[in-house]
């Protein structure tokens, strides 16, 4: 899911950062290929030119189609109204209305800015800044950008994107969603800021960073992820949940499969510690794996190993048949712990091995 979603924001990020101009060393003026009428005028020795009707104007591979205009070719500022459409070979803007300075080729879009790059990729907002030649711009309010081949939705209140550093981000509660064929949503993620940075291909998330997948929400307050090397790093107090199973510790790394989006292991480091219920019907007692370093190993999206590194504890209830059986407290250098069918079948100890067997009679209630 992270690398679909980082596939898009280096489209986001050209789309909003390519020019709407060729961007010729030598630029050529504006022309004038068509309008119903034309009125020249002159205020305050300003010169005025309104056009009205069927207008299109031309410059360099620039094609600009509207309803209104007005052109002032002193300050060689148009304001283009009503059904406004700039086109170039690569994309199209269209907006309500489009202020352009012709000399600086800053572009100010307003009223239903729209942004279409080929057939699938898309950007919508209410007010649009383009500039550095139109190499960089900005997006405000209500920005939504869309990829539809990888079905991946990115919205917030403000986006930029620089193409000549490949950079791009956009803050104001984001939100970057992915759908799977039948549009259903299968994983959201969610941070104040969202980057990317195209000549390293990562994608950065900062603030209250949450990932939800099916039922795995982990949170933080920083999320890395590392598109050649396939994966992420998840810092700031992270957290993973799914169902009634907790993983925490100092750093969660996440990898994936190189050509698949699947889950293929996590990684805990420091202060590592993963609970879980005894009982299905009941919060309480947790079994405990804890340790200065653990990898759970994922098949099928559930987890089939455990190893725990650095003075290692597993703490469990034994359970047969439903009926409670007592304590094991088990310790060593490493651990290794084996899952069936979601449950512990067996454990394997190398190094300092210790073990505490507590019948049900003698274990002690938990502290609440």
């Amino acid at each position: 899911m992270i690398r679909r979603l980082l596939l898009a924001m280096l489209c986001f990020a050209a789309l909003l950062g390519a020019g709407l101009a060729s961007g010729a060393a030598e630029r050529t003026p504006i022309v004038l290929n068509r309008a119903r009428t034309l009125v020249s005028s002159e205020e305050n020795g300003k010169r005025k030119q309104e056009l009205q009707g069927d207008v299109e104007i031309t410059k360099d591979s620039l094609i600009v189609t509207c309803q209104n205009a007005e052109y002032y070719p002193d300050s060689g500022i148009v304001i283009f109204r009503d059904d406004v459409v700039f086109k170039t070979p690569h994309r199209i803007l269209m907006a309500d209305q489009v202020i352009y300075n012709e000399n600086t080729e800053e572009v100010h879009a307003s009223n239903r800015v729209r942004v279409y790059q080929g057939d699938t990729l898309s950007a919508t907002s209410r007010t649009a800044d383009y500039f550095d030649r139109l190499k960089a711009g900005y997006l405000y309010d209500e920005v939504n950008m869309r990829e539809d081949n990888r079905r991946v939705l990115l919205t917030g209140q403000k986006g930029f994107g620089d193409n000549d550093r490949k950079y791009g981000w956009v803050t104001g509660n984001p939100v970057a969603t992915e759908r799977d064929s039948t549009m259903k949503i299968i994983s959201q993620v969610h941070g104040d800021t969202i980057e990317y940075f195209g000549d390293t291909k990562l994608m950065r998330v900062r603030g209250k960073v949450r990932v939800d997948r099916d039922s795995l929400v982990a949170t933080g307050t920083a999320l890395d992820y590392f598109t050649q090397e396939h994966y992420a790093v998840l810092v700031g107090g992270p957290e993973a949940m799914r169902s009634n199973d907790h993983v925490k510790g100092d750093t969660i790394r996440l990898y994936f499969e190189k050509e698949k989006e699947a889950l293929d292991s996590v990684e805990v480091s420091g202060h590592a510690l993963v609970t879980s219920p005894a009982d299905s019907t009941s919060p309480e007692p947790l079994n405990r794996m804890e340790g200065k370093h653990m990898t759970l190993y994922l098949d099928k999206g559930a987890i089939s190993k455990v190893l725990v590194q650095g003075t290692a504890v597993a703490t469990y209830y034994v359970r047969e048949k439903a009926e409670k059986r007592g304590m094991n407290i088990t310790s060593g250098d490493r651990l290794w712990v084996f899952f069936e069918d979601r449950k512990i079948a067996r454990i394997r100890v190398e190094g300092g091995t210790e073990g505490q067997y507590t019948p049900q009679r003698l274990v002690s209630k938990p502290a609440s």
